[in-house]
């Protein structure tokens, strides 16, 4: 068997802890989080409560918002050493640089606005399809007040609302409820 694990470069950066992504194969995000949490790495992916009936009981059910991601803080080593170890299980998100394949780290920035949106306590974000709007061509904006204060996005009409949109590029893409145009800042 080929082993598709990306090659590493020298670099200042490589030592240190940075977000990476991994696409979970047999949607197995719970398993894998605990797995790695169990090891001491820190992990994000957001969820979803989601009601279904049985037995005429209605029950709550956490899902991942984004079926099969799961974001991980770590070094570039770690990450490859991860690769390695649950290969077969996931996919790591990379890019080609030099001809070389490597992982592709994530903005802290970023993917901190990122986590602010989708831990706040709102039933109304809209996870989108990364390829299903042109975001860019929205506002650029700064929120200034209300659950999403200091968060940057674009504004952008969404079925009708004028919503924030954030996201990791190329991996997750969000709208937020609502937000009064008083409580934003255009960049």
């Amino acid at each position: 068997m080929e082993d598709n694990t990306p090659n590493i470069v020298d670099g200042s950066d490589v030592e240190q802890p940075r977000w990476y992504a991994f696409k979970v194969f047999f949607n197995k995000v719970f398993e894998l989080d605990e797995q790695m949490r169990e090891d001491g790495v820190v992990t994000y992916f957001p969820v979803v409560d989601v009601k279904k009936t049985v037995d005429g009981v209605v029950k709550t059910e956490k899902r991942p918002a984004i079926s099969s991601l799961i974001f991980v803080r770590c070094t570039c080593e770690e990450i490859l050493a991860w690769q390695r170890k649950l290969s077969g299980k996931v996919m790591l998100y990379t890019h080609v640089t030099d001809g070389m394949r490597l992982p592709s780290p994530i903005d802290e920035d970023e993917m901190r606005i990122f986590m602010l949106v989708t831990s706040a306590d709102d039933d109304r974000l809209e996870y989108l399809n990364v390829g299903s709007i042109d975001y860019k061509r929205g506002q650029h904006v700064r929120v200034l007040e209300g659950p999403y204060k200091g968060c940057v996005g674009y504004i952008k009409r969404v079925k009708g609302n004028r919503r924030l949109l954030v996201s990791v590029e190329g991996l997750a893409l969000v709208a937020t409820s609502y937000i009064p145009s008083a409580f934003l800042e255009k960049i």
